[in-house]
């Protein structure tokens, strides 16, 4: 069974305590690759039009896919603004409030997400500004999900399941890949990863890190015949600007000015939300990986307090 990855991050020590990493268990979710653009020249084929593959059994709700569409794309320019919305169940089909739209896959409804919201038909109130992608959603609806095409029917004119306007000008987004399943997803254990303690004193000026601990993401059991195995980073909360990959303090924290960072087995900060290429996925195989990263100490403010830091983030595993 696959599951939504929770890491819990009881983190720092300033005042000599010790530091953990608590996982727990959750379910799923996918993502799609990016399409090549389409005509018309403001129309896209999110998820392109071949296939792809995803689990048959999945709780409602679940994430089963995601693609991603850049301002540049929408709009020719590094932002767009958002100002109205149209939803139409089965491509070009009835129009409906949303945010979920019934797709021509049986299981399978849309969402189109915009700077972490989830958009409704009608007018964006008020206007998003838009300077990273927007993302389309492929989500369980609590059928089990029966593979085919989600293209329209070529019954209606304008066979787009959203249709998105920047003031006066207009784009659609169709769905036309061919859906596959497969029973089984990976799993993921739970972990436990403490980090040593960190010493007031040792910390320079922000930004400053300290008390890296090295561990390990693990997929286990990974069915064969996925053409692609990721994961996706999920902070809990609202992400720290200007620190890439700490982690947001819990409200169980009792530290200030210092949080926990998660960095590649290199020392990189991650990037969140971005799904992340399993690579050592074999799709003759499947199997079971580890992904190497390392949690430390960041500190966020002019001054640090003593005591404890607590994040957490979700490791959502996806597949196509």
């Amino acid at each position: 069974m696959n599951r939504f990855l929770s890491i819990v991050v009881s983190a720092v020590s300033l005042a000599a305590r010790t530091a953990r990493v608590r996982w727990a268990r959750n379910s799923l979710a996918a993502i799609g690759l990016m399409a090549a653009l389409s005509s018309p020249a403001f129309a896209q084929y999110a998820f392109g039009q071949s296939t792809i593959t995803v689990p048959a059994r999945v709780a409602a709700g679940t994430v089963v896919a995601r693609d991603y569409l850049t301002p540049q794309q929408l709009c020719y320019s590094t932002s767009c603004t958002l100002t109205y919305a149209e939803l139409y169940q089965y491509g070009g089909g009835q129009r409906v409030p949303g945010p979920n739209v019934l797709t021509t896959v049986t299981g399978l409804s849309t969402r189109l997400i915009v700077n972490g919201k989830q958009i409704t038909d009608g007018a964006v109130t008020p206007n998003l500004v838009i300077t990273s992608p927007i993302e389309i959603q492929l989500v369980a609806n609590g059928q089990q999900i029966i593979g085919g095409p989600l293209k329209a029917n070529g019954s209606t004119p304008s066979p787009a399941y959203f249709i998105i306007r920047f003031g006066s000008s207009m784009y659609q987004i169709f769905l036309a890949a061919t859906v596959q399943t497969i029973d089984g997803t990976c799993s993921v254990p739970d972990q436990l990863v403490t980090l040593p303690t960190a010493g007031l004193k040792k910390f320079g000026s922000a930004g400053t890190v300290q008390g890296a601990q090295s561990f390990s993401i693990r997929l286990n059991n990974c069915p064969a015949g996925f053409n692609r195995v990721g994961y996706s980073l999920i902070p809990v909360g609202t992400e720290v600007t200007g620190y890439p990959g700490a982690l947001p303090l819990s409200a169980d924290s009792s530290a200030t000015g210092v949080r926990v960072r998660i960095a590649d087995a290199n020392g990189t900060p991650v990037t969140f939300n971005t799904s992340i290429k399993l690579n050592a996925y074999n799709k003759t195989t499947g199997g079971s990986y580890t992904v190497p990263y390392q949690a430390s100490y960041i500190k966020t403010a002019a001054n640090v307090t003593a005591g404890t830091v607590n994040g957490a983030m979700l490791v959502l595993v996806d597949y196509q």
